[in-house]
Formats: C-alpha cells, structure tokens, sequence
C-alpha cells in the first residue's frame, strides 16, 4: 500500500526540478550578459565575426598551397599525348604521302624536368614566403584596427551611459529637495516660484535623461553591428582601463615591417627577372607508340631520351625595363618609409603631449567636482533653513553637472588617445 504522503514527494518534483532549471538558465544568461556586457566580451565576439579577418586568414592558408605548387612544378612532370590522323585521297585528290604518309597513330607518356633549378626554385619560394608574411602582418593590423575601432565605439557608448546616470543621480537629489522646498513653500518661507523654478529644472533633466537614453542605445546599437552582434539587449557598460602599452620604436612597429616585407619582394622581383637569362635545361623522355602503317603496328613501339637547353639572346631590351620598372617601385617605397617615419613620430608625439595635458585637466577637474559637492551639501543645510535662493541651489547643480560632463569627457578622452597610441605601437 502506498502512503498518501509519498505522492506529494513526487508531485513536488516537477516542479523543484522546474525551479532548478530555471534558476540555472538565469545564472548562466547573467554569466553570458556580464562577459558580452564587457569590453573584452565585444572585442572576443567582433574578432570572431568579422569577415575581412576570415578572409585574411583564408589567403594565408592558400598561400601555403602556392609554396606546395612551386615545389611542384619543380619535379618531373608527366603528360600522356596520343592523335590519330587519316588524309585520305581520293581519285589522286589528296594530301601528298610525303607529307603526311596517308595516316598516322600516335600515342606516348612524355616526362620532362628543368635541370640545375635550385637558385630559381628558391627564389620563387622566397617570394611566396615573403607574401605570406605580408597577409600575416595585414591580419595583425586589420585585427589591431578592428579591436581601435570597437574599442572607441565602446567607450562612446559608456559616455552616453555615464552621463545619463549622473544626471539621474542629480535628479534624485532634485525629488528630495523638492519635498522639502514644497513645505518651506506651504509655509511661507520660499515663493511659490522658487518651487515651480525647480519643477522646470526638473523637466529639463527629464528630458536629458529621455534623450541621453536614445543616445545611448544608438551607441550601443552601432557597437552591436561593427561587433556583428544581432542581439539588441541593453546592457550596462563598465568604464575599460586601457593599458598603455611600451614605448617601442618605429622599427618594431607592424608598418613598417611592412616597408621591409616590401623591399624583399622588390629584391626578389630582381632575382627573378636575372634568372630568366640564365640557360635553362631539360631531360626529357618519352615511351609508347609512333606508327603510320597499321600491318606495322606491333614493331612501333619505342622510347626516346634526351636533353634540351634554351638561352635567351635578344629580347628587345626587357630586361633594362624591368630594372626601370624595379627602381621606380623602390623609389616609391622609399618615399612612403620616410614618410611614414615622419607620422609615427609626429603623431606619437602629438598624442603623449595632448595625453599628458588631458591627465592633467582631469585631476583638476577633479577638485572642481569636490568643491561643488561640498557647496551642494552646504546649500542643503541652509535649504532646511530656509536662507538660500532656490537659484543659487539649481546653480549649483548645474555646475556640478557640468563638471561631471567635463570629468567624464576628459577620462572617455584619456582611454581614446591610449587606444590610439597603442595603435600606432603595435
């Protein structure tokens, strides 16, 4: 017999495991939201969207095959040729015997091979090893470019969020004030239009608020898509700290290891062009069936070996043109290198100055903020006195807003030139 009381075990357990299970889908999307909602959780889901990346790293797998192509166009190749031809003539109206010998079957296996091919093998290996490098380092900086962009996206977007948040919290500090500036008002101790001063102020920082919010979701909607990211979650973002990266030098950076990869294949270009008239040979060889009399057929099976060379003599000065072509494209490199040197240093240079100055600028921003503060709390205590204008109060809010604003503009502003400076340092 079954107890009456062990049935309600079992019909509570559905619905335990349904409350587990729920608990557990809410924990893991609070894990999924908090690492998307993180500057490393946008920039781990925007490398791993973006196409141009993908397709970079596809050029540089199938460069691995043109460097397994090179090597084999190298070795013996082998080819199988067979024809058959009838000229027939009739009533004396034909081909000429001579010539063609009325009819003939033909059908070989040909192999031949260069000889003495190592320095052009080589050279041909080096250029696509130097291309491969050349995606290589394009990839690094088509990644570092897209982490500059997602990463100054973001911190916009946490500008957006930041400043509506503060203008909430000066709102608040409006509700509590506005309940106690009504009483002092019902008493006679403010005017009625002290109160509906600070109502108006109030439905101004509501519509900041409305329009900081529509901002901020445009922001974060633009992150979504450079991130390729099709969820339109709102979420709340936290202010990233950005390390300054190590001074390093013009040599060191990705740019211009691309000058140098540049120079090599410009090099290389060279090395091919002198290959191309040196002597060229060959061994060839061919076995199978040569016949032009059927009745014959079984006695016209053969082989054949040999060697051929080929020597360029006159090309119609190629060559020297070649060089021209060769020297204008140094040249040109050249000029892009010196230039490219000039920016590094230049904009690095700019950028520290413009950093230092913005530190700067925000610790005294900094002090302004606490000044400000401490005015507000002042003017709070005299507001339970009744011995302040409720101008000077919203005054005071003001410029504590402002200088929020401004203290927020310049640490958003640090984040931004350090992104930029690691940038150019990569």
């Amino acid at each position: 017999m079954i107890d009456p009381r062990d049935l309600k075990i079992f019909t509570h357990i559905p619905v335990i495991r349904f409350s587990f299970a729920v608990l557990c889908i809410l924990l893991f999307c609070g894990q999924v939201c908090s690492q998307d909602c993180t500057l490393a959780g946008y920039l781990e889901r925007g490398v791993s969207h973006s196409p141009e990346l993908k397709d970079l790293a596809g050029q540089i797998l199938t460069n691995q095959y043109d460097s397994l192509i090179v090597r084999a166009t190298y070795l013996p190749q082998v080819n199988f040729n067979a024809s058959m031809m009838v000229a027939p003539a009739i009533n004396g109206w034909g081909y000429s015997e001579a010539i063609t010998n009325g009819q003939s079957l033909f059908g070989t296996l040909n192999v031949n091979q260069q000889l003495f091919n190592n320095k052009t093998r080589e050279a041909n290996l080096e250029k696509v090893g130097l291309e491969s490098g050349n995606l290589v380092i394009n990839r690094k900086i088509g990644l570092n470019d897209l982490k500059k962009a997602i990463t100054a996206q973001y911190l916009s977007a946490y500008a957006a969020l930041e400043e509506r948040r503060f203008q909430q919290d000066v709102r608040e500090t409006m509700v509590k004030v506005s309940g106690v500036l009504k009483a002092w008002t019902e008493k006679g101790i403010y005017h009625q239009t002290d109160y509906l001063l600070l109502q108006v102020e109030m439905l101004n920082i509501d519509r900041n608020i409305r329009d900081l919010d529509l901002q901020y979701r445009k922001e974060l909607w633009n992150l979504d898509l450079i991130c390729g990211i099709s969820d339109t979650t709102t979420c709340d973002l936290k202010l990233p700290v950005i390390a300054d990266t190590s001074a390093g030098t013009v040599e060191s950076s990705l740019f211009f290891k691309r000058f140098m990869l540049d120079s090599l294949l410009i090099r290389n270009e060279q090395v091919l062009i002198d290959r191309k008239y040196k002597p060229v040979m060959n061994w060839f060889a061919d076995a199978g069936l040569v016949n032009n009399e059927p009745r014959y057929i079984y006695q016209n099976f053969g082989m054949s070996i040999g060697l051929s060379m080929t020597l360029p003599v006159f090309d119609g000065n190629q060559r020297r043109m070649n060089y021209e072509k060769i020297r204008i494209h140094e040249a040109t490199r050249k000029n892009y290198e010196e230039n490219f040197r000039f920016r590094y240093h230049a904009q690095l240079h700019q950028m520290e100055i413009e950093l230092e100055k913005t530190i700067g600028s925000l610790k005294e921003n900094e002090k302004q903020v606490s000044l400000v503060t401490q005015l507000i709390a002042a003017y709070k205590v005299l507001l339970n006195d009744g011995s302040v204008p409720i101008g000077d109060y919203i005054l005071a809010l003001r410029n504590l807003i402002e200088a929020k604003h401004a203290g927020l503009l310049y640490r958003i502003r640090t984040q931004y030139i350090i992104n930029e400076i690691n940038f150019w340092r990569q």
